[in-house]
């Protein structure tokens, strides 16, 4: 447990710790995510759904059970803070309680825990986290900005801001290369597995800096999260959304050993840096979601630690 888990955090650590040294500078995390974002991560999701057959990627329980327990955690922010908060900060709280970081830390944990094997699930739940709990948040936040606008408009820009997304596009032109439609000239396929070798790394290099940047945000972590909103979304994302996740997968789709396993895992990350995001993009509570992605990232490395001693005598 300890060698899957210590090279994931101490990558992040030492990425924190080279900010705040001043190694790298202050806009390096933009500039690392940006290229994970863009290049690697799209790469690396491109090359596990290009060499994976159609048959391992028709998973309904595990897409059923990734998703109900997401979707679960999602609505309950939404639901209880009415009369009290905007629709469009509900929404944005709804999805720090539920985003996990698969892109960022799903894919390296997975492929230290369970090797080769994992690559369809841990593919399918960085799908289904970007394309469908993402867009899903796009989706409130900008019915929330454009509410009384014509809804044909809102719905051709929520589109429009998805297909623009290369982690949403990647998946969608690997399945030509799946399904045998387009053959990848070799060349071209080195390349891609150069930037996907490069995803895992940088990713959690540029999540260590993330959470070291010097904004507002970022400022008195733990004083910040005893306040109830992080507290509340903490407890969501690290405790409760993996808790409903196992009991949907175990005994309603009846998934077993790594399946079972791993979409327990995945649900248990801490939330993404796409929260983060999209509280920039949207002018909302950067802090409290800053708080709820550094709060969680720590915490995660215990309950992480738990579910991957725990989950194999159970499940």
């Amino acid at each position: 447990m300890f060698n899957i888990l210590a090279p994931i955090f101490a990558l992040i650590a030492l990425a924190y710790a080279s900010r705040k040294v001043n190694i790298l500078g202050p806009n390096a995390y933009l500039e690392l995510n940006r290229f994970v974002a863009s290049l690697a991560l799209p790469a690396l999701i491109f090359d596990n759904v290009a060499h994976v057959t159609p048959a391992q990627l028709d998973q309904p329980g595990f897409v059923a059970a990734f998703g109900i327990g997401a979707f679960a955690v999602m609505i309950v922010p939404i639901f209880f803070a009415r009369g009290t908060r905007s629709f469009g900060d509900r929404a944005l709280d709804g999805l720090s309680a539920s985003y996990p970081n698969t892109g960022y830390i799903g894919f390296p944990l997975a492929f230290l825990a369970y090797g080769a094997p994992s690559a369809p699930g841990a593919t399918i739940a960085a799908v289904f986290t970007t394309f469908v709990l993402f867009g899903s948040a796009i989706a409130l936040l900008e019915w929330d900005l454009h509410r009384g606008h014509a809804f044909g408009a809102t719905v051709m820009k929520v589109g429009s801001s998805l297909l623009r997304n290369p982690i949403v596009l990647a998946p969608v032109a690997a399945l030509s290369v799946t399904f045998g439609w387009v053959e990848v000239p070799a060349a071209a396929d080195r390349v891609v597995k150069l930037l996907a070798g490069s995803a895992g790394p940088c990713a959690l290099v540029a999540h260590g800096l993330f959470l070291a940047r010097d904004d507002a945000s970022n400022a008195r972590p733990w004083a910040a999260a005893m306040r109830l909103r992080p507290l509340a979304l903490v407890t969501l994302k690290v405790l409760v959304q993996p808790a409903i996740t196992a009991l949907i997968a175990v005994y309603v789709f009846g998934l077993k050993g790594m399946d079972a396993q791993l979409v327990v895992i995945l649900s248990a990350l801490p939330t993404g840096t796409g929260a983060f995001m999209l509280a920039d993009v949207y002018k909302r509570d950067l802090e409290v979601t800053s708080i709820t992605i550094m709060v969680s990232t720590i915490l995660s490395a215990i309950t992480l630690s738990i579910c991957l001693v725990v989950l194999p005598r159970l499940l």
